[in-house]
């Protein structure tokens, strides 16, 4: 308890804690206690009165999402403190079980203060709905050990990740890679759901199976509305009674090596190679890469592998395909796939190694200001994107197009192909463009999301603006394309005019080719032109 009062205190007393976002919370916590409260006791009034039924289904789902979400925090504040934490201090008056069951209780504590007010106003409110009682004990016992099991899941976790990252310098370094990974399978998840590729009867029937579900039963085990079984609520009360100090066990061992190990030197070196020594880079383009520009592009490949910000740019591309892709799929049907995933490929392309050129150079900025020339540096980025991207959004279009399920020719699939190299192209060289106008006196440090490294970068919606800025000119740049794929377009033109419908596809990929190679030329001289005249004052 002492432990985790002192490490309650140290978190308040951080800045930005604000006592004024403190009484904030809390009015919120009362008024949401309050609301759940006088529904709950108006919907279990009408099951009394048999004239709703309990959503088992629902409350399976909130069952598994509401500790997923906790999870994900629980690990989160666990790293942050553990590295706080006077560990040589506290194992010298304390036992190691002493300080896991601390540390359990410290980040636990606040969001058990905000979620218990809600807890018990919905378990009594229900209780006294559907006059059972012992609902509202059953009710308060389920959430108290699911809340307490996933506390220590998060933080058993968390202590065996940093064991892992302790012992092993290769995932210290693609820690952050998985992260990203785990982060875009939310997203393809979500967008599953929501543009219906999995529907809702499925994920209710696989939660219903899962043993958070089982908690859901044993809420109700004591209420006299809903066909509970007994079993699956027995279920849950063993796995807290067993998995308690099973966890408490594993944790207080994993952290005990993690305390007693020395950490890998951050002097090792893995995999680590010179920016201009031999490489496969090096091997494949020596002779037709100069060496600037070679060891430009080399240098940010280098840093998306030790930590992937660009991933993490690429994270945005679930909200273009919900909402510009899936729409314009609908209106014009399978045969515009090809141009649309190519435009997103391309987008992603531009978004990951080119709207940041001047952040991710801003720790040596000055020398590379000095000894390398405009073109160098923009040739390099533009060929970090499109060695990275090009082969994506060319091969994704021509897979697309041979499945699109609509009469495509194999001169369609030929130049879409090359639609799709062009587009990258395009796409990355406007996005140095647009990066290259980032003022050095706007960048301040910023934490990297999931990961615990910083950079520098633009705080506010500039960044957001320039994003939409290339999303906007690419857009203008594919249009031609789009035009020419719509049935609405192509198919009066061959019946009317009698021009084939081919002629007019191609034709509008031309169009998009010439528009493309245009833009491209015009936004690189500009970029070049910008690192040319770029000052620091």
């Amino acid at each position: 308890m002492q432990i985790a009062r002192v490490e309650t205190t140290r978190s308040r007393r951080q800045l930005g804690r604000s006592s004024t976002l403190r009484a904030l919370i809390a009015v919120v916590v009362v008024v949401l206690a309050v609301g759940s409260g006088i529904g709950a006791y108006t919907f279990g009034t009408l099951i009394r009165d048999g004239q709703a039924t309990l959503p088992l289904e629902t409350l399976y789902l909130v069952a598994i999402g509401g500790p997923l979400a906790l999870l994900v925090g629980f690990v989160q504040q666990t790293s942050s403190l553990m590295e706080r934490l006077s560990t040589d201090h506290l194992l010298t008056t304390v036992s190691a079980r002493t300080v896991v069951l601390g540390v359990v209780m410290a980040v636990s504590r606040r969001t058990a203060f905000r979620i218990a007010p809600t807890a018990v106003s919905v378990a009594v409110g229900f209780a006294a709905g559907t006059g059972s009682p012992a609902t509202a004990l059953t009710i308060l016992v389920a959430v108290a050990g699911l809340f307490a099991l996933t506390a220590l899941v998060g933080v058993c976790l968390s202590v065996a990740i940093d064991l892992v990252t302790t012992r092993s310098p290769r995932f210290r370094r693609y820690k952050s890679v998985f992260v990203v990974i785990g982060f875009f399978l939310v997203l393809v998840g979500w967008s599953a759901v929501d543009v219906g590729l999995v529907t809702s009867g499925v994920l209710e029937r696989l939660a219903s199976v899962m043993p958070p579900a089982w908690f859901v039963d044993l809420g109700l085990v004591g209420s006299p509305a809903g066909q509970v079984g007994w079993l699956r609520g027995l279920g849950a009360l063993a796995l807290v009674v067993t998995g308690l100090p099973v966890l408490t066990g594993v944790t207080t061992v994993l952290a005990t090596r993690v305390w007693e190990t020395e950490p890998v030197s951050a002097a090792v070196l893995h995999r680590s190679r010179s920016l201009v020594g031999d490489g496969l880079a090096e091997r494949l383009l020596a002779g037709h890469v100069s060496r600037p520009v070679l060891t430009v592009a080399r240098k940010r490949w280098l840093q998306e592998r030790r930590v992937p910000q660009a991933l993490l740019l690429v994270g945005y591309l679930p909200l273009i395909v919900l909402f510009v892709l899936f729409p314009a799929l609908v209106a014009g049907g399978a045969l515009l796939a090809p141009i649309l995933f190519a435009f997103l490929f391309a987008t992603g392309t531009g978004f990951a190694f080119g709207m940041s050129p001047i952040p991710t150079e801003y720790s040596s900025l000055q020398m590379t200001l000095t000894t390398i020339t405009g073109e160098q540096f923009v040739r390099g980025t533009i060929l970090a994107g499109v060695a990275i991207g090009t082969p994506i959004t060319t091969l994704a279009p021509l897979l697309l197009a041979t499945r699109a399920g609509a009469p495509v020719g194999s001169l369609d699939i030929v130049v879409l192909g090359l639609v799709g190299a062009v587009l990258s192209v395009c796409s990355v060289t406007v996005a140095v463009a647009i990066g290259m106008r980032v003022s050095y006196r706007e960048l301040v440090p910023a934490p990297v999301p999931f990961t615990n490294t910083s950079m520098y970068a633009e705080i506010g919606r500039a960044g957001f603006v320039r994003m939409g800025y290339l999303l906007g000119l690419l857009g203008l740049v594919c249009l031609p394309a789009v035009f020419g794929y719509l049935p609405v377009v192509f198919e009066p033109g061959s019946t009317m005019i009698g021009v084939p419908s081919v002629v007019v596809r191609v034709g509008s990929l031309g169009l998009t080719t010439v528009l493309a190679v245009g833009v491209s030329m015009v936004t690189y001289r500009r970029a070049v032109r910008c690192f040319d005249q770029y000052t620091l004052s």
